[in-house]
C-alpha cells in the first residue's frame, strides 16, 4: 500500500467508513507469490492437512487429506505440465478436455460413507472412481478424457458392462488436489469457501510452494484457468507478515508501533465477513506487502504484539489508515490525490520525513517514452508538442498535468498522472515538467525562461503561427541562433514518494527518533482521530 491504492478501494472505503463495526479477526489475502495466477501450486505442512469449508460463520473440518501435502491444480492442468483446455490451439476449443464422468447412482452426506462406496466399486468392479464435493454432499466421479467421444464411449461401457449410470461433466473450473504419485485426493467445486489447514493447531502455518503462511490455504479459478491462492489467518498473524515488508524492522519501536497500528486498521476496514468476494487484500502494494512467516523479525513482532488490538477511529468508526513511503514536506488532503474528501486525511506539515533519501528526486522522460505510456493507456498519439503542469494543490501536488499532443489536449487529473506515465516513473504527484526546449527570452520584466512549443507568433509574410515541432530563430545579444519549439525530452523534478496521504513511513521514524510516541504521531498525521 505505500505506493498506491486504486481509486476504487477508495470508493469502498467511502461506502462503509461510517457504518463499519469491528465483527471479524480473520482476514483472506489473495496470494500473488511467486505467480500473480497459478494453473497449480502447492500445499503442505508438518503435519496432516485437513480440509474445511466455511459454512454459517465458521470453518467446519470435512475430512483429512491423508497426507501433509498436496498438488492442486484446476481443471485441465496436467503433470506433463500442458493445459489441455488450451491445448493446440489460440482459441478456447469446445472438445479438448477434459471430461470428467458423474457416477449418478452414487451420493453421500458423508465423507466416510462415500468412500466406502468407492472402495466397493473398485473392489468389485475394478472402477477407479473419486471423490466430488461441494462442501455439502459428495459424489464418485470417474476418469479425465480429452475428448467427449473418449468420454461418451467410457459411460457407454459403464452401463453396458456393469449398469452404472454416468453423466459426462462439461468443462467447468473444478479444482483437483493430487498427492505426490499424482493420484487425485478430492475434486473440489470451484468455491472460496475450501480451506486447507494443518492438523496441529499448535502449528498454526500451511506453506504454499514451500513458503510459510500462518493460517490456511484456499483456493479459487478465475477466467476460466487461473487458480488463486487465498492464505486466510487471524489479523494480528497477519500482521506479523505485513509489518517488516512494509517498514525496516530496524526502525525505531515507536514508530514500529505506528505501522503496526496502522495497517491493522487498514486490513480491519476492508475485512468482508459476507464472503461476498473471494479475498479481502492482496499480498502487494495495492492493498498491503505480506510475505508470510518468512518475513517476520522480532522487533515487528513485538510491534504487533505490544499493540494487540489497537485501531485508529475516526467517529467512532475503524478508518482505513493509508500511509506512504516520503511526503516531501507535507501530506496532503485525499480529494487532492483521489476522488473524495475523507475527514481523517487531511493535510499536515511533516518536516520530519524529510531523512528520507526520496524526499528529492529527479527522472528525464523522452517524448518517445511518453508517448508509449499514453498508448498504453488508450490514447492514440503520435506526437507531444508541450507538457505543462496547468493547477496544483496547496500542498504543491499536481491536480492537471496537460500534454498538448497530435490527438490533441490530453488532460491527467491527480494520482491519474503516475497511472499512465508510470508509478516507477513519478514517485510522486509533487513534480514539475521542463522540456529541452526551453530558452531564455526577453520580456517586458527582462529575462525569463520559456518553452517555445505553442506560442502564437508573428513572422515575415505570416501571422498566428504556432511553434510545433520545428526550429525558430531567437535574437541573443551574439546574434540568432535556432532552438527547437518541442521538447524532445523532458527532466522531471519532484519530492516525495507515494501517494502522500495519511502516515508518512520516514516521518513517523523521524517523529520516533525526536521522542514522539506512536500515539503522538498517529494523531498528527491522522486529523480527529482516536486510538483504542
Amino acid at each position: 500500500m505505500s505506493k498506491t491504492i486504486r481509486t476504487i478501494l477508495l470508493t469502498l472505503t467511502m461506502l462503509i467508513i461510517f457504518t463499519l463495526t469491528v465483527s471479524a479477526d480473520e482476514i483472506r489475502v489473495r496470494v500473488r507469490s511467486p505467480r500473480l495466477e497459478n494453473e497449480y501450486f502447492t500445499i503442505s505442512a508438518d503435519e496432516e492437512l485437513h480440509l474445511h469449508y466455511y459454512r454459517q460463520g465458521e470453518d467446519q473440518k470435512l475430512f483429512s487429506l491423508n497426507s501433509n501435502f498436496a498438488h492442486v491444480r484446476i481443471n485441465g492442468f496436467y503433470s506433463s505440465h500442458e493445459n489441455y483446455r488450451f491445448y493446440g490451439t489460440s482459441q478456447l476449443s469446445t472438445d479438448v478436455g477434459p471430461y470428467s464422468l458423474r457416477l449418478t447412482d452414487y451420493n453421500a452426506s458423508q465423507h466416510d460413507e462415500i468412500l466406502r462406496t468407492r472402495d466397493e466399486l473398485n473392489s468389485q468392479y475394478n472402477i477407479k472412481s473419486y471423490v466430488y464435493t461441494d462442501g455439502t454432499s459428495y459424489q464418485l466421479w470417474a476418469g479425465q478424457y480429452l475428448s467427449q467421444a473418449d468420454a461418451r464411449n467410457a459411460r457407454d461401457k459403464l452401463k453396458a458392462d456393469h449398469n452404472i449410470n454416468a453423466n459426462l461433466n462439461e468443462l467447468d473450473n473444478y479444482i483437483y488436489l493430487y498427492n505426490r504419485s499424482n493420484g487425485i485426493i478430492v475434486c473440489l467445486s470451484n468455491d472460496y469457501r475450501f480451506f486447507a489447514y494443518n492438523s496441529d493447531a499448535q502449528k498454526n502455518y500451511v506453506n504454499i510452494d514451500g513458503k510459510p503462511y500462518r493460517g490456511s490455504v484456499g483456493f479459487y479459478v478465475i477466467e476460466g484457468n487461473r487458480l488463486l491462492s487465498i492464505n486466510k489467518a487471524d489479523v494480528e498473524d497477519y500482521l506479523k507478515g505485513v509489518v517488516p515488508s512494509e517498514m525496516p524492522a530496524s526502525w525505531h519501536l515507536e514508530a514500529l508501533k505506528v505501522q503496526a497500528i496502522a495497517a491493522r486498521s487498514y486490513a480491519i476496514s476492508y475485512i468482508d465477513s459476507s464472503y461476498r468476494s473471494p479475498y479481502d487484500v492482496v499480498d502487494n502494494q495495492n492493498s498491503q506487502v505480506h510475505s508470510g512467516m518468512t518475513g517476520e523479525r522480532e522487533s515487528t513482532n513485538r510491534a504487533v504484539d505490544e499493540t494487540r488490538g489497537q485501531l485508529i477511529y475516526y467517529n467512532n468508526a475503524v478508518i482505513s489508515a493509508f500511509y506512504h513511503s516520503t511526503s516531501g514536506g507535507s501530506t496532503d488532503n485525499s480529494e487532492n490525490v483521489w476522488r473524495y474528501a475523507l475527514p481523517y486525511i487531511r493535510g499536515v506539515d511533516d518536516p520530519y520525513s524529510n531523512i528520507s533519501p526520496y524526499t528529492d528526486w529527479n527522472i528525464t522522460l523522452t517524448e518517445q517514452e511518453l508517448i508509449v505510456s499514453l498508448n498504453e493507456n488508450g490514447y492514440n498519439v503520435q506526437a507531444i508538442y508541450d507538457i505543462y503542469v496547468k493547477s496544483i494543490s496547496e500542498f504543491n501536488r499536481v491536480l492537471e498535468l496537460s500534454l498538448l499532443t497530435d490527438a490533441g489536449e490530453i488532460i491527467l487529473e491527480k494520482e491519474e498522472t503516475r497511472t499512465v506515465i508510470g508509478y516507477s516513473k513519478l514517485r510522486s504527484t509533487w513534480y514539475t515538467f521542463e522540456g529541452n526546449n526551453r530558452t531564455q527570452v526577453m520580456t517586458a520584466d527582462g529575462l525569463k525562461s520559456a518553452s517555445l512549443g505553442g506560442q502564437t507568433v508573428m513572422r515575415a509574410n505570416q501571422s498566428n503561427v504556432i511553434l510545433y515541432k520545428s526550429n525558430t530563430d531567437v535574437l541573443t545579444d551574439t546574434g540568432r541562433y535556432s532552438t527547437p519549439t518541442s521538447a524532445d525530452s523532458y527532466l522531471v523534478v519532484g519530492r516525495g514518494f507515494g501517494h502522500s496521504l495519511g502516515m508518512s513511513q520516514y516521518g513517523a521514524r523521524g517523529m520516533a527518533e525526536a521522542g514522539f510516541n506512536y500515539i503522538d504521531i498517529i494523531k498528527h498525521y491522522y486529523t480527529g482521530v482516536e486510538v483504542k
